[in-house]
């Protein structure tokens, strides 16, 4: 049975969405927009947009007991080609420490909600059950 996910570390759904849904052991997460946690749009440069974003895609991945490790695919929709070096950039030292790089696409999108310039959907495969003793498996903090 599929299990939504959420958590006040992210931004909250502003439409008819779960910020992910768990169904087994894989992780499905929405796209994240560079929006913090207090619903704030967090315009800047394209870098400070990929960190904010993926920083949520983390917070939701934790939420279900996950870490970055365990993200095995993700779909980066950028507005700009020319962007592409800093997200790409961002891209890699947010993932420098898993030990398998997930799978990406890159598509590029005309426009996006907000005039951000980046949005990231992830797919997540946890392979064990969630944690009942109130522990939880965090992942390395990423440096901004």
């Amino acid at each position: 049975m599929p299990e939504g996910i959420k958590t006040t570390s992210a931004p909250l759904p502003r439409g008819h969405y779960s910020q992910a849904v768990r169904i087994g052991s894989f992780l499905f997460v929405s796209g994240q927009l560079p929006i913090d946690h207090s619903g704030n749009f967090v315009k800047g440069t394209s870098a400070q947009e990929t960190v904010q974003t993926l920083e949520n895609i983390r917070a939701i991945v934790e939420a279900a007991d996950g870490c970055i490790a365990d993200i095995v695919q993700c779909t980066i929709y950028v507005s700009d080609i020319a962007h592409w070096s800093e997200v790409d950039g961002i891209y890699g030292a947010f993932f420098s420490d898993v030990p398998v790089l997930p799978a990406r696409a890159v598509v590029l999108i005309k426009e996006m909600q907000f005039g951000a310039h980046i949005e990231i959907q992830a797919i997540a495969f946890l392979n064990r059950p969630r944690a009942t003793d109130g522990t939880e498996r965090r992942g390395e903090q990423f440096e901004r």
